[in-house]
């Protein structure tokens, strides 16, 4: 598909935002439209992808992508209507904005997601649970915002989530950055002991 078709169905996916069902739809779409618009595919992070692992949980107010756009995805940006205000990137019409918060370079995992006809890349649940884990050892030991990403996201998906690689992972933190490194692990072991105590309450309930 080329460059107008690209632009003609982003602009399309575009205006369907402001008639989208939920917030999560609507960050969706616009992920969809952008994906069309950018040479380099985006990787959905941040809120919207913590709402897609862990339930809608969390109801963030824009939509983050990964990598940040390069001098030809800002034109094709710009062509679909949307201007940069600030860090975001949004369009009179549509009630979500877009953030590029960083390269995206440490995500090593993703999954594809369908939306309108398009492949929309987000975040795999083991590289969102580290970012989240990460984010928490600024506060260790307290608990914050992070923290409870974190918990969300291991409680829902507990079972099928790749412990190893997030083990492996946080092991590969702790010979690269001293400090964090040393804090990860901690972070992990709580949140890991306090998903399992809440799995088993849960199957321990009576139905």
């Amino acid at each position: 598909m080329g460059k107008r078709e690209d632009l003609k169905h982003a602009k399309d996916l575009l205006s369907k935002i402001p008639r989208a069902k939920s917030d999560q739809r609507q960050r969706l779409l616009l992920a969809a439209a952008v994906t069309k618009l950018m040479r380099r595919v985006p990787i959905v992070v941040g809120g919207t992808a913590e709402a897609f692992w862990a339930g809608g949980a969390y109801h963030p107010t824009d939509l983050d992508l990964c990598p940040r756009p390069d001098t030809s995805d800002v034109a094709a940006l710009h062509a679909a209507g949307l201007v940069r205000s600030g860090r975001h990137w949004v369009r009179d019409d549509l009630p979500v904005a877009v953030e590029f918060p960083g390269s995206g370079e440490d995500i090593k995992r993703t999954v594809r997601v369908v939306v309108e006809r398009v492949a929309v890349q987000i975040i795999a649940c083991e590289d969102l649970y580290l970012e989240r884990v990460r984010q928490a050892t600024v506060s260790w030991p307290h608990e914050d915002v992070s923290f409870d990403g974190a918990f969300a996201i291991a409680l829902t998906n507990y079972a099928t989530m790749d412990w190893e690689y997030v083990r492996a992972r946080i092991s590969e933190a702790g010979k690269n950055e001293s400090a964090v490194g040393a804090t990860m692990p901690l972070v992990n072991r709580r949140v890991r002991a306090r998903a399992r105590r809440r799995a088993i309450t849960a199957r321990e309930e009576p139905q």
